[in-house]
């Protein structure tokens, strides 16, 4: 059983059919391109209807107690201040935002595995070739068997 953005309890029996992908299709690649749950396209109608017949009332008066409703939802969720989280279009933008917010030095390293992501990756180097820093890439072992191999590595 889940809940539905409303709170509302609904059971899904066959979660292939949340997806509007074509049969045989396993997706894998959500955080880059889509696709959808079906419930997340309905809910998006919803919001573009809603900006479409009152712009102004929407983005000014609707807009900010949505985020900021949501913000307290995921501050539950992740066991934070509400006041302390942002909403950004996406990963990368996050991470570049926070990476361009601190000071860093020559000397500086800036630690990353080896399974992240190219884009991410992209921005490390971006900020450390800025300030001299550099960035450091440990290499995790895959399959990974225990936790402690992290620490290892």
């Amino acid at each position: 059983m889940e809940s539905d953005h409303r709170g509302k309890k609904q059971v899904i029996s066959d979660p292939a059919a949340c997806w509007l992908l074509r049969e045989g299709i396993d997706y894998l690649n959500h955080g880059s391109f889509g696709a959808c749950p079906i419930p997340v396209l309905q809910f998006q109608q919803e919001m573009s209807r809603r900006l479409e017949s009152g712009p102004w009332r929407f983005q000014v008066l609707e807009l900010p107690k949505l985020q900021r409703v949501n913000r307290e939802a995921l501050a539950g969720f992740v066991n934070a201040d509400a006041d302390d989280l942002v909403f950004v279009p996406n990963v990368t933008h996050g991470v570049s935002t926070v990476l361009r917010s601190l000071a860093f030095k020559p000397g500086d390293e800036l630690l990353t595995t080896n399974q992240d992501y190219f884009a991410c990756h992209n921005a490390l180097e971006f900020v450390a070739r800025l300030s001299g820093a550099r960035v450091v890439t440990v290499e995790l072992p895959f399959p990974l068997r225990a936790a402690e191999e992290i620490i290892e590595a």
